[in-house]
């Protein structure tokens, strides 16, 4: 499980131990690993650490290397590592779009690359969070967005190559809109600027995303989305371009009106996982995921 210290990765961990998997922990803050290995053992399964930063493409391999040393092998592998810089194409640093991309793309790559041996013995499972913003044009978040297209794109090639040479791997996408995790609380911003929290209404709980992730490992699917809203989005993309582009324009002034000056972490370049799974944007479920996943639901 990368991005396993806070968000997605921590929610999808401790659903994976409750179904009674031992789970291998990887990210970069081990304080936030830390208390997501108590949650772990705390439904009664092995949690093994293996602290890393997934643009260290050496680091990755050997923490992976040690993950199915220690577990004895991989049977699936969830990819959920992200990180964001906050603000206009013009005023951000390149370094800033360059890490961003390096960790949200590079790292799940990279990721992918150094599980697929592992995977390939056991037959195994790997799903990948990848988001709405492959379809939808999210302003203030250029180099995130360009990330999940990329990875998107990469994803369909690799799941075509696996299918054409036989391969019993499956690949499985999971493609959420906004949800209620830390992820507005940690984007990077050389101002200090933080984005203002998603709406509830429009937010989906951490929660449904990591059984849909788990519903994957159970029964794979090509893609799923994470509520009816999001789905609506993304067709919008297609049918109604000039529409949407009106939509996610007033949206990137909403943001630039109300982004606050409080001082905001430096995640992009330093670890921030604290273990935290929501991120007080009162997220709700996706009742859409919910019956799409209903044969294969975890517990």
């Amino acid at each position: 499980m990368t991005g396993a210290s806070s968000g997605i990765g921590a929610a999808t961990a401790q659903l994976l131990a409750r179904e009674g998997a031992d789970v291998a922990l990887l990210a970069r803050s081990e304080p936030g690993l830390a208390a997501v290995a108590r949650r772990v053992e705390g439904e009664g399964a092995a949690a093994v650490t293996v602290p890393a930063d997934v643009a260290d493409r050496a680091a990755l391999a050997e923490a992976v290397e040690q993950a199915a040393q220690r577990l004895g092998g991989l049977d699936l592998v969830v990819v959920s590592a992200a990180a964001a810089a906050f603000g206009t194409f013009r005023e951000m640093p390149a370094d800033d779009f360059d890490r961003c991309m390096a960790v949200s793309f590079g790292g799940a790559v990279d990721t992918i690359r150094a599980v697929l041996p592992h995977l390939e013995r056991s037959g195994g499972r790997l799903v990948v969070i990848g988001s709405a913003a492959d379809a939808i044009p999210l302003p203030l978040l250029s180099p995130y967005v360009a990330a999940k297209h990329a990875l998107t794109g990469f994803v369909r090639v690799l799941a075509t190559e696996l299918r054409a040479t036989d391969s019993s791997v499956t690949v499985s996408m999971i493609r959420p809109g906004a949800v209620d995790t830390p992820f507005l609380r940690n984007v990077t911003q050389p101002e200090g600027l933080r984005p203002p929290l998603t709406p509830p209404l429009v937010s989906y709980t951490t929660e449904s995303v990591a059984r849909a992730a788990v519903a994957c490992a159970i029964r794979p699917r090509a893609s799923v989305c994470i509520g009816a809203a999001t789905l609506l989005l993304q067709l919008a993309g297609g049918a109604a371009r000039p529409l949407l582009d009106r939509g996610v324009t007033r949206i990137a002034r909403y943001w630039l009106d109300r982004a606050t000056t409080e001082s905001a972490p430096n995640a992009l370049w330093e670890p921030s996982g604290d273990g935290s799974i929501g991120g007080g944007q009162k997220g709700r479920p996706s009742l859409y995921a919910a019956l799409r996943l209903a044969r294969s639901r975890p517990r």
